[in-house]
């Protein structure tokens, strides 16, 4: 419960001013330093109100602009900035060009005739090869932000104060507002796209968009809602004398207000279908809010309606958000939250009678919220960053708290788990992700994550706004094994991607396995997959034996990338000094990518290989190794490869350190290796080794599908044997202790029984205690839940498997993806000898 409300405190706090209706009445609880604030909005008290009328944008900005001079930054966001000192002029951040200038001077304009007859003039610079450059526009949408931000400031002293001298400017901002925005432009503003406009009263549909990118308001429809003039509205309706505007805005300007500004930016909102995004529960809390500040019942059951639904839609039954990420799962609950925060304590007007509200409380609609809010804690490093999980961002949390242990973790509606162990400055995850593709995915089903001895020493590069981001997509540059030199199938909804997890143990104090069918990633993948054992030794003493099997398509290259965060070092025990020009295959493009659109995952312009540099090779029918050495860790690799493969080093771009910067892509990379194996069918064998200052296994040795670890403790020498066979694994340690993986147990499912927020799965047989139990679906994919108790016939669930299955057998899923199976429902569960 105290997270719970941290979380809330931190969610209300990055809402600048959420405060409104019965908000507004605890203002004088809330009320930040008035002296402060005063200072803020100091400049437009020294302003008559003409000059603060003037100030308003008199059409829509335009937010995506690059530079044209060096082509810094990404995403063409935050490249150019703008102050208030400026006027209409822009400097950029990289190179302190200032626009327009001589040298890219506004040569091209359009005219807008508004629905008044108002005539607005967009000047912008267009290059030789068709790029645009709004640096007015800018200036105007930035200008936007600005005023709506200190007209909110004004109106808060005022609503605390009752000083004219506030209460007028805010008034001004607002209702000048209100005269503007039914002649302002829709404009699609989009990064690196020719920027297009619609008629000032056309509300969806926009041809040639998709719902929500053409914007009245904001840059994008979903913040098209004027919430921040709504919030000046609300703080003034306590006592301000609207008479005061006669002068400079006209009559009944509060009624203008409401009428032209906050219902139209509703209305314009509204009009766009809902696709229940990421994106979408901001909107819902705007609906929210703007009904509760003018008594618009409509509207907050608009918004409730939404939300109730988008709970439905969007989650995976171990709390995830569909798409997979931890950034978007945390943006997407966070909305949600606050969401509930907006419409928390709300009762419909007594003339409101059908399904009406009253008392709102919405977190008891939410019941998965805790679940949510629990993988959000749990998806992270023990460096306190969050798991690079496809579109994650792996350098937004860099002042994260490092954890004190790691545990293991797994979701098995998502597809990804991490096996962890140790404590302090010696744990060790593993992360192994096979989900499916619902939307800011990467290609990379069956990609590996490994943290040990303080770094992310085998990494994901995680999420990026940058040219380079097709690189980061595409599945050569995460660790697995690419087929054929393509990437792994896109997948959908109807066709997931989503790997089918056969057999998963994290109860061992000494062993944690995890084996993967990845098949569905390939088309042409007969087998595609991979088991991870990772072994505790000693304290500090952990590592992992990596085995992919690959069968299908022709070329396998089994890719293994390093560091993001430093460069280092990379020793390799054999000769590998054969300068190669490139990877790319012949049917591959070389182009360079113009912006993070430009991704090509089929590889036809911009093939994956391209990015790779400083290409070597060599060949061994010998067990290799390769080292990497970074400041204070590093990794070394025992390689048991198939006959007749070629060993390739590289080096790649790691993305992250340049800071969202396109020029500086180039100047950080990391060093990688991939085995090439051809012929069909291969099998690549690793044992993966973190240390400190130098390795301490002294060998590793294969014999057929048996490994030797050998390594010294305590001036001692201990042997660990482990074999891998068919879906049996085992580890006889040299220190006396023994792992096996148990039995195989299957079965018929019959029945599931939920009573009391308890989860009972009904079988055909008896089945002993176990830690796992996995559901087999008809079309053979599965699902892994944890086991609380065995009752002969029964097993008891820790958590809702998200499923019913009703009396013709059929079983449904309540969660994402929502999907169905007729036929007969199948368990197993593994055994394992006391």
């Amino acid at each position: 419960m105290m997270m719970y409300k941290r979380i809330l405190l931190v969610i209300t706090f990055l809402i600048p001013f959420m405060v409104h209706g019965i908000y507004a009445q605890q203002l004088q609880k809330t009320v930040p330093d008035i002296s402060a604030l005063k200072r803020e909005v100091d400049p437009f008290i020294q302003l008559s109100l003409e000059q603060v009328k003037a100030l308003v944008p008199t059409a829509s900005g335009i937010y995506f602009i690059g530079c044209p001079n060096c082509n810094g930054g990404a995403q063409e966001m935050n490249v150019l900035s703008w102050k208030p000192e400026f006027g209409n002029k822009l400097k950029c951040n990289y190179c302190n060009m200032v626009f327009p200038n001589e040298q890219y001077p506004e040569n091209h304009e359009k005219v807008i005739i508004a629905p008044s007859g108002a005539k607005q003039v967009y000047r912008y610079h267009q290059n030789a090869q068709g790029n645009q450059y709004f640096y007015e526009a800018n200036s105007w949408f930035e200008r936007w932000k600005w005023i709506q931000q200190n007209g909110e400031r004004l109106a808060k002293i005022y609503s605390l104060t009752k000083d004219n001298a506030y209460g007028d400017r805010a008034a001004v901002i607002a209702g000048r507002f209100a005269q503007l925005f039914p002649d302002y432009a829709v404009r699609y503003d989009y990064p690196s796209a020719a920027k297009k406009f619609f008629p000032a009263d056309q509300k969806w549909p926009y041809e040639g968009l998709v719902p929500y990118r053409g914007a009245k308001w904001n840059w994008w429809a979903y913040g098209d809602i004027p919430i921040q003039m709504a919030n000046v509205y609300e703080f003034l309706k306590n006592g301000y004398d609207w008479k005061r505007m006669d002068t400079f805005i006209g009559t009944e300007t509060d009624k203008r207000i409401v009428k032209d500004l906050l219902i139209l930016g509703y209305e314009f909102t509204a009009a766009n279908p809902e696709l229940y995004t990421n994106m979408s529960p901001g909107m819902y809390r705007d609906m929210v809010r703007l009904g509760r500040i003018i008594n618009k019942p409509e509207m907050v059951h608009d918004g409730v309606n939404r939300f109730i639904e988008f709970l439905k839609l969007g989650f995976f039954a171990d709390g995830w958000w569909k798409e997979g990420t931890a950034s978007y799962h945390d943006q997407t609950i966070g909305g949600l939250k606050s969401v509930a925060s907006a419409a928390h304590g709300y009762s419909d007007p007594p003339e409101y009678v059908t399904n009406r509200f009253d008392n709102l409380d919405l977190t008891n609609k939410m019941p998965f919220y805790t679940k949510a809010l629990q993988v959000s804690q749990e998806a992270i490093l023990p460096n306190g960053r969050k798991i690079p999980i496809n579109d994650t961002w792996a350098t937004r949390n860099v002042n994260a708290k490092n954890t004190d242990n790691s545990v293991s973790h797994l979701w098995s509606s998502l597809g990804n788990a991490a096996l962890g162990n140790g404590k302090g400055t010696e744990q060790i995850v593993v992360n192994l992700n096979w989900s499916g593709n619902y939307g800011h995915s990467h290609y990379d089903n069956a990609s590996l994550i490994l943290f040990a001895k303080g770094e992310e020493l085998l990494s994901d590069i995680g999420y990026t706004h940058s040219k380079y981001r097709g690189w980061t997509l595409h599945t050569a540059s995460h660790n697995t094994v690419v087929i054929d030199q393509k990437a792994q199938d896109a997948g959908s909804i109807k066709n997931p991607v989503t790997g089918h997890l056969k057999f998963y143990d994290d109860k061992n104090e000494n062993v944690k396995v995890i084996d993967v069918d990845a098949s569905p990633a390939y088309a042409v993948a007969g087998t595609y997959r991979r088991r991870l054992i990772m072994v505790h030794a000693a304290e500090g003493r952990d590592y992992v034996i990596d085995r992919f099997d690959v069968e299908g398509g022709n070329t396998h290259d089994w890719f293994l990338h390093g560091m993001c965060e430093q460069e280092g070092k990379m020793e390799t025990s054999i000769s590998i000094e054969t300068k190669v020009k490139t990877l790319v295959p012949d049917w591959g493009g070389i182009n360079i990518p113009k912006n993070q659109y430009d991704s090509d995952i089929e590889g036809k312009r911009i093939h994956a290989y391209s990015y790779l540099k400083n290409i070597k090779s060599g060949k061994t029918s010998k067990p290799w190794t390769a080292t990497w050495r970074y400041e204070k860790s590093g990794l070394r690799t025992h390689n048991f490869l198939p006959a007749g493969s070629e060993i390739f080093t590289f080096s790649s771009p790691s993305v992250r350190l340049a800071g969202e910067n396109d020029n500086k892509l180039d100047d950080f990379m990391r060093l990688g290796l991939m085995q090439r194996h051809t012929g069909g069918k291969s099998s690549f064998v690793t044992v993966h080794e973190p240390f400190n200052e130098k390795p301490w296994i002294e060998s590793v040795k294969s014999d057929g599908d048996s490994y030797r670890v050998k390594y010294a403790l305590n001036g001692l020498m201990f042997e660990d044997r482990i074999s891998i066979k068919g879906n049996q694994v085992e580890v006889v340690s040299g220190s006396g202790w023994t792992y096996q993986s148990g039995n195989e147990l299957s079965g018929n499912l019959l029945g599931i029984i939920n009573e009391g927020n308890k989860w009972t799965l009904e079988l055909d047989r008896l089945v002993p205690m176990v830690n796992y139990i996995r559901i087999d679906l008809p079309n053979g994919s599965t699902r892994y839940y944890q086991v609380a108790k065995s009752l002969g016939k029964t097993l008891e669930l820790v958590d809702d498997p998200g499923f019913i299955i009703e009396k013709d057998g059929k079983l449904k899923f309540l969660t994402f993806p929502h999907d169905e199976y007729t036929g007969q429902l199948k368990f197993t569960v593994f055994i394992q000898k006391p």
